[in-house]
């Protein structure tokens, strides 16, 4: 049933009760997201689902633990949509789910809040486009590194125009996952599974969601192209064979890089990189007329300003 008249409280607006939460989907997401819930005093989870008895028992126990009030269980995602006390919903699920729950959600009347890994076509952008205009609803992508401390500080320093005028913006998800992704598919580790059947650069946001704000995208600029090269396959397939004799081939290249243009004449490069022995790095970069901001190398330069 379509839910999607039924009234939202509007951003700012005063509530006579807490806003109840439904969180879909038990995993290890899920398990951060619901800390920093339990330490809000205007929010209260209500209800949660999950297929896995023990990722419900394990979420249970943290409720117990911090005495408070056990949320209702669902198996059903359905079944907890059609609750209506229910405001907003978190879904930290596999990525390929993440849109589908969120449009019904959408449909039911409820806010939506998915994690990081979002689409994987451009039809199903479109579909989530449809359904929040269609139900005049609001879905937000739960992009942690946007709220980071460098993020914010550079967003700020750019606000005040202390980098002048905004030219170019880079960033990475450069992280050596190779254990992980090169072992575990067969064990069904989803991520694993990605890196070994597609071709591309899978997680973006991390470095895309701040530049993003700071180039206000969707808020007087947009992205207009977008071009993506993929080196040769080499990491996963090296250490899978030499960690457990295993010939296994991997279809993401080892680094990825992706250009995009904005309508402002501004150009974001992007890099993903998790195949390889590395440091953790989102290697981030804002380059202004008046200044530069070099998170790898911890530095900021202003024209005038710096020795």
């Amino acid at each position: 049933m379509n839910k999607s008249n039924i009234s939202r409280t509007a951003p700012g607006e005063s509530r006579d009760r807490l806003a109840t939460i439904g969180i879909i989907g038990l995993g290890p997401r899920a398990e951060t997201l619901l800390a920093s819930l339990l330490v809000l005093d205007d929010v209260e989870v209500g209800a949660v689902c999950d297929l896995s008895d023990k990722a419900v028992a394990k979420i249970l126990s943290v409720f117990k633990r911090h005495k408070r009030r056990q949320p209702k269980v669902f198996k059903d995602y359905h079944q907890l949509l059609s609750l209506p006390e229910v405001d907003a919903v978190l879904v930290p699920t596999s990525w390929n789910s993440h849109l589908p729950i969120a449009i019904d959600a959408l449909e039911a009347g409820k806010y939506a809040a998915i994690e990081v890994g979002g689409a994987s076509s451009l039809d199903e952008l479109w579909r989530l486009v449809h359904a929040c205009e269609r139900t005049k609803g609001r879905c937000m992508m739960l992009e942690n590194c946007c709220y980071g401390r460098n993020e914010l500080m550079v967003l700020n320093m750019v606000r005040q125009g202390l980098f002048g005028e905004i030219v170019h913006c880079a960033g990475g998800y450069e992280h050596d996952l190779r254990d992980g992704l090169a072992l575990q598919g067969e064990a069904g580790s989803e991520r694993a599974v990605h890196n070994r059947y597609r071709n591309a650069d899978l997680y973006p946001t991390h470095q895309l969601g701040p530049i993003a704000k700071l180039l206000r995208i969707n808020r007087g600029n947009r992205f207009l192209s977008l071009t993506s090269t993929a080196s040769k396959s080499r990491g996963l397939q090296d250490y899978a064979r030499r960690a457990a004799g295993r010939d296994v081939a991997f279809a993401m290249g080892d680094v990825v890089t992706t250009v995009i243009t904005c309508a402002g004449g501004e150009t974001i490069a992007l890099t993903h990189s998790v195949s390889l022995p590395r440091p953790y790095s989102r290697n981030g970069r804002v380059q202004g007329t008046r200044g530069i901001w070099l998170e790898d190398a911890n530095g900021i330069y202003i024209d005038g300003v710096s020795p």
